[in-house]
């Protein structure tokens, strides 16, 4: 439920926004009408009744249909942020919870609060933990893909180690061959491992999870694809191939936590 909570909060503030600009349009159409109300029986001369009337229904029409054509031409540059990044933020959240439907395992959303200062693309807090009822291992992902597994608990916080740290190993399936390898991070990217000389890979291929890791990430979800396949050398026994991870593991905001 926490998901349907952060859907709704943001909602909400895009309606409080809304408001308040439609609020400030009617302000400003009373006060024009006012204004030509006071020019229309300020007039002395009949001839100019006519076109009095057409000040106080013409002009107010005009500012109403030009505001409502184009209602961010009345915003602020900072009211014009603000409503493009909660309108990101929803779209993010719409993901989340999309996701999360689709899932058979259950899950709770979680915000990332900080990296790891000396392992920045290593490793991500999120805010949720041990009163959350958050453990070790729980598997972190997004709409995108994998992210990693929770590697410490706190009380009120997890620490993720990512999928690109160098002490993560996944069991990897190769999507379209199903020829099965060991993903291990590599700084930023991901090396997969195991393949023999032959095996049917290509470039682009999808990368999933395998689940032979003794349940700890299910079968199934989304890694990334691969790059390039290394020139072996004539003494190896195994392909080297990199894979980009599919889900973008430096801009990180909203993720789900796997139970």
């Amino acid at each position: 439920m926490r998901l349907e909570a952060y859907f709704i909060t943001y909602s909400l503030v895009n309606l409080s926004t809304a408001n308040y600009i439609m609020k400030k349009k009617v302000f400003v159409l009373v006060i024009l009408i006012l204004i030509s109300l006071f020019l229309l029986f300020s007039k002395r001369r009949a001839p100019k009744l006519e076109e009095g009337l057409t000040a106080v229904i013409y002009l107010p029409a005009k500012v109403l249909a030009k505001t409502t054509s184009h209602p961010r031409e009345t915003l602020s540059q900072g009211e014009e942020r603000l409503l493009l990044e909660l309108e990101r933020e929803n779209e993010r959240l719409r993901s989340l919870l999309k996701l999360r439907e689709r899932l058979t395992h259950r899950s709770m959303a979680a915000l990332v609060i900080g990296r790891e200062p000396t392992n920045w693309f290593n490793s991500i807090l999120l805010d949720k933990g041990r009163e959350e009822g958050v453990e070790e291992n729980f598997v972190v992902i997004t709409p995108e893909g994998l992210v990693g597994r929770v590697n410490k608990v706190h009380r009120n916080s997890c620490q993720v180690l990512l999928i690109t740290d160098l002490e993560s190993e996944i069991g990897a399936l190769i999507e379209r061959s199903r020829v099965q390898g060991v993903l291990q991070g590599r700084k930023r990217g991901l090396i997969l491992k195991y393949l023999p000389l032959g095996a049917d890979v290509r470039e682009g291929d999808v990368i999933t999870t395998s689940g032979l890791e003794e349940g700890l990430f299910p079968k199934g979800l989304v890694i990334g694809r691969i790059k390039r396949i290394e020139a072996s050398h004539p003494q190896d026994l195994f392909l080297e191939i990199i894979v980009t991870p599919k889900a973008n593991l430096s801009r990180l905001e909203e993720v789900l936590i796997l139970k």
